[in-house]
């Protein structure tokens, strides 16, 4: 067997304190016209399973394991501050991510207004101090790209009263006041949007692609691929401020406000 450490790498990290389920056969029995039907039932995988491991399972994990170990336990950089995973409208969390977009933008030369991300896709807290690349694997596990909307100003607009119905979701260079899960104000640039101007915006495909009930992003007129995964785009923006001598850091700067 021919195995891809990287791809092994990933699959690890994926099952890494998470709860999968897994369809299982419960019976087959013919039908009248001779085809097999099945019927299936919810597996739990979970840490249940541990008692009695998987022989064959548990060889390749143990083989692999101590390479990837030293692999993943790379540090990369470090953070000035702890950074929890929740679910607010603004998090420290939250606004590293999108904040680190926009820079990411910058440092490639693409020319963005503001960044959009989905907070279910940000998957684990970051602890201050050392970064390790196993970190940032946790953080961001999905395989999205980056890619950069053009869009005009009403649909984001429309973004927005979704955004106060269903939830807030991350954004950077982004302010929104919200009064009774209606939008009273939407800064862009620290300039109420303007519904026929044209804006640019640095998200993941997934988000891009009307992800999370996004729809209103289905009317950008351009979307451009950056060639790159938000992970590797994250690592290598992390990797440049520890060479500068930089930490990360983040900071709760009001860009959403609830009021009543």
């Amino acid at each position: 067997m021919i195995c891809d450490l990287r791809l092994t790498t990933k699959v690890l990290l994926l099952l890494a304190g998470a709860v999968f389920y897994a369809c299982k056969p419960a019976a087959t029995a013919p039908s009248p016209a001779g085809e097999i039907t099945v019927t299936t039932f919810m597996q739990p995988v979970d840490s249940t399973l541990d008692a009695q491991p998987d022989a064959a399972a548990q060889a390749i994990l143990d083989k692999y394991k101590p390479a990837m170990d030293t692999l993943m336990g790379k540090i990369i950089g470090r953070s000035d501050v702890e950074m929890p995973l929740t679910r607010e409208p603004e998090s420290l969390l939250s606004n590293f991510t999108v904040d680190a977009l926009l820079r990411i933008a910058g440092q490639q030369g693409w020319a963005v207004d503001a960044s959009l991300y989905n907070s279910g896709g940000i998957r684990s807290a970051l602890a201050a101090g050392a970064v390790r690349l196993y970190d940032i694997y946790a953080l961001y596990p999905f395989e999205n790209d980056l890619v950069i909307l053009t869009i005009r100003g009403r649909y984001l607009r429309e973004l927005a009263g979704f955004f106060a119905e269903r939830g807030v979701q991350p954004m950077g260079n982004v302010r929104m006041i919200i009064a009774r899960k209606q939008v009273k104000s939407l800064l862009v640039n620290g300039s109420e949007v303007d519904d026929e101007k044209m804006y640019r915006l640095i998200t993941n495909n997934f988000v891009a692609e009307g992800g999370d009930g996004m729809r209103a992003l289905s009317h950008a007129a351009a979307m451009e691929r950056m060639g790159v995964t938000v992970r590797d785009a994250m690592i290598a923006y992390i990797k440049s401020l520890a060479a500068a001598g930089q930490s990360i850091t983040s900071a709760l700067d009001g860009r959403v406000i609830l009021e009543n």
